[in-house]
């Protein structure tokens, strides 16, 4: 009873103290397997966890978060015979300013991994094992039952110190008697030897008083020759020092004047200064009236030409809409590109976006020139003088073509400077493309033979007519276009990979599923669509699903999930990885490099430290702590690198700064990152010091 009494106070003081208490431990094995739990006080502010196995010394060490335990800490014999937990050890350990609470258990055969499944039940914590036939126990009973044989050892033993005692003093007052004797004995003969010394003392007491006289006074007279000695020395440094104050003086007076020569002829120069200064400053400021006429001489001159250049334009649309008014009325072939053009097509997808054009006439590169200040290409063709303004309704690399009497004109979106390439008589533009991230191609063409729009997700090609295909498109466009235009929509195969252990290939988006196959790490998927928690993908010619935790897109992977991956397809005899990420193009011959690169979890040396600031998460100033996997959707957690009681959690998606967090794994975190026009991804894995990868 005193014992349960005490435990409930311990217990009560922990869950006052601390956010999170265990207060005690249960081993329990059933038909399905045996558990490990953790009973903590309260399911509330329940901390983060890990688990390690050192295979060298056979122990599986559990920790806590900012974590007590209501037995205390020490060692905890359970069973040195058992085949799971045979003992147990409690400590603290701080790591980064964070108390963990560990449980170091040595452990038997039957547990051979820290891979071990784990559930939450209310406030109970369970690690699940495999293996059956455990014997069940409770912490706290093994602790009291242990106690109690502890508690009549002592007894027993204090009963036999207590007799050996009784007979120790009987033998000390018998030993202390004869020391007495003896005491007494060598008490009188060092009185005897204290009465001698003492006699001894005085006779050289008086020796040592004669000599101390006699030194006294040779000191007398030394001290009075010192005395003669330091006041003539005295005197001649008074003298010395009188002569250097004086010299002193004078040469105080001649610095003083030479201040004062030197003051007035800074004076007389600041003074001219000021007057050449105020003479520069009425001269930039006729200047800079003269510019400022100039300038607006010239934007008027500007604005007249371009009024002039407007005035000519709507003329040209005029004559271009009437021109192909009548040949709408009179029945006659009409095309959607302006002349001498056989197609205009925008690619966009896989990383880069594309604009080619294809003349009546050959194009030659060397006939190409430009981006002029404008922005504007010209290639060398022959065509019309003028032209209407075809303008583009996709893509963020060319807004409008025309034709100039000096040949095509090819009027770019903002500053862009594309690849410029020459394929088989085709002028092909290109850049990286930053916009757009999806999987699949987005392909649209201008054609003077009608309107096509394919959807590959169904199985009928539509044919919408012309108005409710460019009415989405620049209002501009419509004035022009009165042809066709074609929209296609092109699958692109992206290649899952599993990153996970083991995950199994289910019949159903459904756990309770029939598993048709189990994958391991490395294996290859097809992605087909996005169910829930779960991907459709494909396997060899099976079609299922998996959970989508478990899969990735190579470019979704951490570097050590590359290095792993490139591990396991050598050992298969394989070399997938050489040629990853899997695009079904066959334009990869002209895509344009981008600058990528991985960090390795190290901060970017490029980039200014500047915190955490309103626009997200800074990942350069914060720590991965902790990743809560078994959610149906997996947290990560961060803390600030110099706070570490400051802490966030973030999701997949979730933005940070400049970026956002692309995937999350049991032991690593991608953050997807584009500053200053360069994309790069940036892994952050768990600390070797609890259980994860650097």
């Amino acid at each position: 009873m005193m014992k349960t009494r005490l435990l409930l106070s311990l217990l009560a003081f922990a869950v006052a103290a601390n956010a999170a208490v265990i207060k005690d431990v249960r081993f329990a094995c059933d038909a399905k397997g045996c558990n490990a739990v953790f009973a903590f006080a309260s399911d509330k502010d329940l901390p983060t966890f890990f688990q390690k196995y050192d295979v060298a010394s056979k122990k599986l060490t559990v920790g806590f978060s900012e974590t007590t335990f209501a037995l205390g800490e020490g060692v905890f014999d359970v069973d040195s015979s058992s085949k799971f937990v045979q003992s147990m050890k409690v400590y603290k350990d701080a790591y980064k300013g964070s108390a963990f609470l560990k449980i170091e258990m040595t452990v038997g055969s039957s547990i051979s991994s820290d891979k071990n499944e784990i559930a939450l039940d209310k406030s109970n914590f369970l690690i699940k094992f495999k293996n059956k036939g455990g014997k069940s126990w409770t912490l706290s009973k093994l602790y009291a039952d242990r106690k109690k044989a502890a508690e009549k050892a002592a007894l027993e033993e204090k009963k036999a110190a207590a007799k050996a005692a009784a007979e120790e003093k009987k033998a000390a007052e018998k030993k202390a008697q004869e020391e007495k004797k003896a005491a007494e004995k060598a008490a009188l003969e060092e009185k005897k030897r204290l009465a001698e010394e003492k006699k001894a003392a005085e006779k050289k007491a008086l020796e040592d008083k004669k000599a101390a006289a006699k030194a006294a006074a040779e000191e007398k007279k030394r001290l009075a020759e010192e005395k003669k000695a330091a006041e003539k020395k005295a005197l001649e440094e008074k003298k010395a020092a009188a002569k250097a104050a004086a010299e002193e003086k004078k040469r105080l007076a001649e610095e003083k004047k030479a201040a004062e020569k030197a003051a007035l002829e800074e004076k007389k120069r600041l003074a001219a200064e000021k007057k050449e200064a105020e003479r520069r400053a009425l001269e930039e400021k006729k200047a800079a009236e003269k510019a400022a006429l100039e300038e607006k001489k010239r934007l008027a001159e500007e604005k007249k030409a371009a009024e002039k250049a407007a005035r000519e334009q709507e003329k040209l649309l005029a004559e271009q809409q009437k021109e192909l008014d009548k040949a709408i009325t009179e029945g006659g072939a009409i095309s959607a590109l302006l002349p001498k053009l056989k197609e205009l097509t925008v690619l966009i997808g896989s990383g880069m976006e594309q604009f080619r054009l294809v003349a009546d006439s050959p194009v030659e590169i060397q006939n190409v020139t430009g981006p002029d200040k404008n922005s504007v290409l010209t290639v060398g063709l022959a065509g019309p003088s003028k032209s209407p303004v075809f303008r583009i309704g996709a893509g963020t690399l060319v807004k409008s073509v025309t034709w100039g009497a000096n040949g095509l004109k090819i009027q770019l979106k903002g500053s862009i400077k594309p690849v410029i390439v020459v394929q088989d008589g085709a002028l092909i533009l290109q850049i990286a493309e930053k916009g757009i991230n999806k999987d699949g191609f987005i392909f649209w063409s201008a054609q003077p033979n009608g309107i096509f729009v394919r959807d590959w997700m169904k199985a009928v090609e539509e044919k919408p007519n012309f108005d409710a295909f460019v009415k989405n498109l620049d209002k501009g466009s419509k004035k022009i276009i009165s042809g066709s235009q074609t929209f296609h929509l092109r699958p692109v195969i992206r290649e899952l990979i599993v990153v996970a252990d083991e995950i199994e290939f289910y019949a159903a988006p459904n756990e309770n599923s029939q598993v048709m196959h189990r994958l391991v790490f490395g294996d290859r998927l097809v992605s087909l669509d996005m169910v829930g928690l779960y991907r459709k993908v494909q396997y060899g010619n099976r079609v299922g699903y998996v959970d989508r935790r478990s899969v990735g897109f190579f470019d979704e992977l951490s570097s050590v999930q590359e290095e792993r991956l490139k591990q396991v397809d050598k050992e298969r005899g394989t070399d997938l990885t050489a040629t990853a990420p899997t695009v079904g193009s066959q334009l990869e011959g002209l895509y344009e490099d981008r600058v990528t690169y991985s960090s390795f979890g190290r901060r970017d040396p490029f980039v200014e430290v500047d915190g955490l600031v309103e626009e997200g998460i800074n990942i350069d100033q914060v720590e991965l702590v902790g990743i809560i996997w078994e959610s149906d959707v997996p947290v990560a957690i961060l803390v600030e690198s110099k706070n570490p009681s400051i802490s966030y959690t973030v999701k997949e998606g979730d933005k940070i700064l400049n970026g956002k967090v692309l995937k999350i794994t049991q032991t690593d975190v991608l953050f997807l990152i584009q500053e200053f026009g360069v994309s790069r991804r940036y892994s952050m894995g768990l600390p070797d010091k609890i259980g994860g990868q650097q």
